[in-house]
């Protein structure tokens, strides 16, 4: 493995790390313990050379001659150092960064020309990008890639980190940046096997570069004005920049909202005299804070709002702003709720560029063809956007699609739980032709709005489902969307097997209806013929009336008094193959004989147990119908010990023949030899 500085260059300030031979990582910190050189510049000396400290920003900002920042912007435009003969690039070299860089490697990678990895933030231009690149070709060492910007980096260090996470299609990543004046947001969204950026990020501006710090300055700035009136109007907004960076020491006697003191102010026309201290209201600085950051904490509560279509995986926050603890707090509180954020200072932006070098090896691209690749991103952004909105509506419709499954699934449980017991006790009243209570049980069932609310539900998702049935074709040929797709498509299947079932409870008043007043209408014939039952003395007389009167009603058929029928069920086992008997193959041979012909159905059990009725919808007991009419030898079958749910070294059998249990005609008595418990 090569030596190599990787280095990560944002608005404001550049974060180097070493990458020796043996992949070991050296992360960049000066005697400062500051792992940033800062990119705001100041004349040292007349010799032409500069410092390069995070206290010329200050200074920058408050438009104090002979200090210079803007860095970017102006390598983007070319431009040369006001009044002097060299270009802003040069301040690389007259500032000692190039000189401080070159060190560093030949002390931590033993080389005074290391191979440089460039990582840009997404808000430095393009021009600006290739002519830092050629510069530092020149000035420090051969720039062996240009990699990912730093959102992709971070978005992998996610998923590296939290592994437990495990983004499914459409997932998504918010990305909340500070960058200069602006804040960056962006989403990402998992497409399989990373994340991608569908759209430019949207910059919104937020109010002052350092919302505490400038609340501070203003408030101690506005104090002494009062007093002293040492300033013009015109010159106030650059004080209270300058005075920002001195904030950090004043803030550290700051403790909620109690009252604390600021001293040794000085204007920045004459640092010379001191002003006696200011008290400052530590409430008052609260709710200045809080007014501050309002604008900005709701402009992005409502990027977050419109943006996160699918399931919310992570925040990802980067920038000083985040250590602000108000601001911190208040982005957290409209974007993470769930507390499923990462704030990355600089050691854990090091930490990403180290965790990450290796694997670069399959997204670098040669800085040659830098502008190549920010022209084919412009051309395939669109082709990006459309995979991300692909990605989008799958994971909405696997999460709107789980969702109505609970929901009309609840409700159906529900109103089949309050309508189970008045079903019964209707279904009792009708077995005693109790119309007119059976009626107003009826009245008491409940159809439930949430029943229909939930069924068209159900109905408009599934019209999405249709909609989006071209693109579900489509995506399902890719192996990392195949899963969603087969998910959508089974929550499909039982939202119709839902509906229907929907459909039939709320139908169940009405078909109830409809039943009592069917054997309503029925009554008076069925009490005609019950008479005329009593009446006839002939066996086949009665059959023939109880065939007609079981149509008519859901009384129980009276008893009817008929001869015996006999029979014999024989079982023999049988057992093939194995040898000595070991491994064999057993079945049994099952013959049931009857005398007479049968006056209605009837059914012979085979089960591995003693049963002592027939179960409801016969499960757990193997069952073959004999016809009514049947008579001689009726059945005659081999079954094999799987099929009838028998261990191999099964000892006994249970053989019965009953009547059928639908048939509404009791039989006196089946005497059929040879049923029951049968040894094998």
């Amino acid at each position: 493995m090569a030596k190599y500085l990787q280095l990560y260059l944002d608005t404001d300030f550049i974060i180097p790390i070493g990458v020796g031979d043996s992949g070991n990582i050296n992360k960049y910190i000066d005697q400062q313990a500051l792992r940033r050189l800062w990119l705001f510049f100041s004349r040292t000396s007349s010799n032409g050379m500069f410092d390069a400290t995070e206290s010329n920003k200050a200074n920058f900002d408050a438009g104090r001659e002979g200090f210079y920042g803007d860095f970017w912007k102006h390598v983007e435009n070319n431009d040369k150092v006001p009044g002097e003969s060299y270009k802003y690039l040069d301040l690389l070299d007259l500032s000692r960064i190039i000189t401080k860089l070159r060190e560093w490697s030949n002390a931590t990678l033993f080389t005074e020309t290391p191979e440089v990895v460039l990582n840009f933030s997404t808000v430095i231009p393009l021009k600006a990008r290739r002519a830092f690149v050629d510069y530092i070709n020149e000035k420090l060492g051969r720039v062996r890639s240009y990699s990912i910007e730093m959102n992709n980096l971070l978005s992998d260090k996610i998923v590296y980190d939290y592994q437990t996470l495990s983004p499914a299609f459409g997932d998504q990543l918010l990305i909340v940046q500070s960058a200069g004046k602006d804040i960056l947001l962006s989403i990402q969204t998992w497409c399989g096997n990373q994340f991608m950026q569908g759209d430019e990020p949207l910059r919104l501006k937020k109010k002052g570069s350092e919302f505490l710090k400038e609340a501070i300055a203003k408030i101690v700035v506005d104090y002494f004005e009062q007093n002293y009136h040492m300033l013009l109007p015109t010159q106030k907004e650059k004080e209270y920049a300058y005075q920002m960076q001195f904030a950090d020491t004043w803030l550290q006697d700051r403790n909620g909202d109690e009252d604390f003191w600021v001293d040794n102010f000085h204007y920045s026309l004459n640092p010379a005299k001191l002003y006696p201290p200011v008290q400052i209201d530590g409430k008052q600085l609260n709710l200045i804070e809080k007014e501050a950051i309002r604008n900005t904490i709701n402009g992005i509560y409502k990027f977050y709002k419109e943006n996160i279509i699918n399931k919310h995986l992570h925040t990802i926050l980067i920038g000083d702003v985040f250590k602000e603890e108000v601001f911190m707090k208040d982005c957290v509180s409209v974007t993470s709720s769930d507390g499923k954020y990462t704030f990355f200072n600089d050691n854990a932006i090091q930490e990403a560029l180290g965790r990450y070098n290796v694997k670069y090896s399959t997204y670098v691209e040669d800085s040659l063809h830098l502008e190549r690749i920010f022209m084919d991103k412009a051309n395939e952004r669109e082709r990006i956007r459309t995979y991300v909105h692909n990605a989008e509506i799958l994971g909405s419709l696997r999460d709107n699609i789980n969702g109505t499954v609970h929901n009309i699934k609840t409700a159906v449980n529900a109103v089949n739980e309050r309508n189970f017991d008045l079903h019964e006790s209707w279904k009792s009243l009708m077995r005693q032709s109790k119309f007119s209570e059976a009626s107003d049980l009826i009245e008491q069932m409940s159809t439930s709005d949430e029943l229909a609310i939930s069924k068209n539900e159900a109905i408009e998702i599934l019209k999405s489902i249709e909609l989006s049935n071209s693109l579900l074709i489509d995506l399902k040929q890719l192996k990392e969307v195949e899963p969603i797709v087969n998910s959508i498509r089974n929550g499909e299947k039982e939202l119709r097997e839902l509906n229907a079932k929907a459909d039939e409870l709320r139908n169940l008043p009405e078909s109830l209806r409809i039943s009592v007043q069917k054997y309503r209408d029925l009554y008076p014939r069925y009490k005609e013929l019950k008479k005329q039952f009593e009446a006839e003395s002939t066996l086949t007389g009665r059959r023939n009336i109880v065939d007609e009167m079981k149509d008519l009603t859901m009384e129980p058929m009276p008893i009817l008094d008929i001869e015996t029928i006999s029979g014999t069920i024989t079982v023999k086992l049988v057992s093939t193959g194995g040898f000595l008997g070991i491994g064999a193959k057993k079945s049994v041979d099952i013959k049931l004989s009857i005398d007479k012909p049968l006056p209605c159905r009837g059914v012979l059990i085979v089960s591995p147990k003693v049963i002592t009725k027939i179960p409801e919808g016969r499960y757990g007991i193997f069952a073959i119908d004999v016809d009514k009419g049947a008579e001689g030898m009726v059945v005659e079958t081999n079954l094999d010990f799987n099929t009838i749910g028998l261990e191999k070294n099964a000892k006994s059998i249970f053989v019965k023949f009953w009547p059928h249990e639908n048939d509404k005609i009791p039989i006196n008595r089946f005497d059929v030899s040879g049923g029951g418990m049968i040894t094998l």
